[in-house]
């Protein structure tokens, strides 16, 4: 028999939001996220940081999260455990074939 895995590690429940980019006929437009669903996460605290460089991402590492590869998840996404809300900065899936994971630079939002 063979035995189910759990989260292991993995022990945070989180929603995985994508931004999308919606444009008005005015030529208005506005980004909202769209929930693609519960993802299991393990969140530590960081001290790296990224800063704006040539229009490039900038913001704070505040945490790392881990999370199951498949997911799809990229730069400008968030994930969201209640009130918290992280912005992704950077995702390393360098590793995923070998662990099944990435590893993602996380910026928690002011609340």
């Amino acid at each position: 028999m063979r035995r189910r895995e759990g989260a292991g590690a993995l022990d945070r429940a989180m929603r995985l939001e994508r931004p999308e980019r919606i444009e008005a006929a005015d030529g208005e437009a506005e980004t909202v996220f769209a929930d693609t669903g519960l993802v299991f996460v393990a969140l530590a605290a960081a001290s790296l940081a990224e800063r704006q460089a040539g229009g490039r991402i900038d913001g704070i590492a505040s945490h790392v999260g881990r999370l199951r590869s498949g997911t799809g998840v990229a730069g400008g996404w968030r994930l969201v455990e209640g009130a918290r809300v992280f912005r992704v900065l950077a995702v390393d899936d360098s590793a995923a074939r070998r662990t099944g994971e990435v590893l993602c630079l996380l910026q928690e939002e002011e609340r």
